[in-house]
């Protein structure tokens, strides 16, 4: 039997679940079929009332900033091109993009760190990747990937700062775990083993950069937090909402005068004691603040660092404000998001990779074509190789949307 034809043996035998969705790939997308009703309520009537509520909040936040402009403390910046130039910085960020099958979730996920002076990476990135594994009893499987997301990037930050001994370390994201990561709802023996192991991680890189003398702040970009506008008596206001009538260009809040409460910050502190850290150094990395900053011209993103940095704000929010484009993001972070973001593109060129080398072991009889459905994607898991906002920008330069 020639190849080509023990080949083309081989896919007439596929599983149907299986070759659709393989075969899909090359399709074109399909058609639009939502009911007209549906879409008139969803989209036309769903609108009008969002709008509505949004006309509400836009009320109450100019009503609240004429009572409370003068009690948030704001400091002005200056642009300070030698000190950006002259300072060296560690950066990290990760990602994650998993794709669940019909018998396993297949996480994955990385990390990388860059070393920046100024506008200029003046080293090789340093790099984390998951465990390729599969999970087949974790029903968090999502939580749990970005669980160890965190995990690895914690662990990175360290190992950057440890390589390059920066003067700060910025970390995308928050410092503090996702309060929807914490272990409830009898979390399976393997999420408490990671969540513990995170919880370590976060708390060995903030005692490696207090005990290096490095300070470490977060830079949030995606901050949900509404502690501020609840101090006003506004506790469904997010705080972003309100700073962006009082924060211009280059300035920042002053921190809090007490630190964050909740139970992240609680298992962070009996993590640090289970560790056997000095208590008086326990409070130092886990007393955690929060400060607004508007590096550009968006809306203004938060900062979150442990108390040890306190006294290191102007300066690293100097360097922030001095390396950021328009939008707000310091260059430092803009390299480190290039080299982690897990597209979808990626992920999905891996689903393909997936199928195609399990092709393989059936071509080689290794595999029945039917064991092939252990790779079929779980009902409304749908994939393509075009990342979704490649294609929204498409759309938007050829004006189709």
């Amino acid at each position: 039997m020639s190849q080509s034809t023990k080949k083309k043996s081989v896919l007439e035998r596929l599983p149907p679940t299986f070759r659709e969705q393989y075969f899909s790939l090359f399709a074109g997308p399909e058609p639009e079929t939502i009911h007209p009703s549906l879409y008139q309520k969803l989209i036309d009537d769903g609108t009008d009332q969002i709008i509505k509520q949004l006309k509400t909040i836009n009320e109450r936040r100019k009503e609240l900033v004429k009572t409370v402009r003068d009690k948030i403390q704001v400091k002005q910046l200056k642009e300070d091109e030698n000190l950006a130039k002259t300072t060296r910085i560690v950066a990290s960020d990760a990602g994650n993009n998993g794709v669940d099958l019909r018998s396993a979730f297949a996480p994955l996920y990385a990390s990388t760190a860059v070393m920046a002076e100024g506008w200029k990476v003046v080293d090789e990135p340093v790099c984390r990747v998951c465990e390729s594994t599969l999970w087949s009893d974790e029903f968090r499987a999502r939580s749990r990937e970005s669980l160890l997301t965190a995990k690895i990037q914690f662990e990175i930050t360290a190992e950057a700062v440890a390589k390059w001994n920066p003067k700060h370390a910025i970390v995308d994201g928050t410092l503090l775990l996702n309060y929807g990561l914490l272990p409830f709802s009898s979390p399976t023996e393997a999420y408490d083993k990671d969540f513990n192991a995170t919880l370590t991680s976060a708390i060995n890189m903030l005692y490696a950069c207090y005990k290096s003398n490095t300070p470490i702040v977060g830079f949030v970009k995606r901050t949900q937090r509404t502690s501020l506008c609840e101090s006003f008596g506004a506790p469904q206001m997010r705080d972003t909402a309100l700073l962006d009538l009082i924060l211009r260009r280059g300035q920042y809040t002053v921190p809090e005068s007490k630190p964050m409460k909740g139970l992240v910050v609680d298992w962070y502190r009996r993590k640090a004691e289970e560790m056997q850290i000095p208590a008086q150094d326990v409070e130092k990395i886990t007393n955690f603040y929060s400060v607004y900053i508007r590096t550009g011209l968006t809306t203004p993103y938060r900062l979150e660092l442990p108390e040890f940095c306190l006294d290191k704000i102007d300066e690293i929010a100097t360097i922030l404000y001095t390396t950021s484009e328009e939008n707000g993001l310091p260059f430092a972070i803009t390299e480190a998001d290039h080299l982690t973001r897990i597209t979808n593109n990626l992920s999905n060129i891996r689903t393909l990779m997936l199928y195609s080398k399990a092709l393989d072991l059936v071509e080689n009889g290794e595999m029945d074509a039917e064991d092939l459905n252990l790779l079929a994607l779980q009902h409304g898991e749908n994939w393509t190789i075009r990342d979704e906002r490649s294609l929204l920008s498409t759309a938007l330069s050829k004006g189709e949307a």
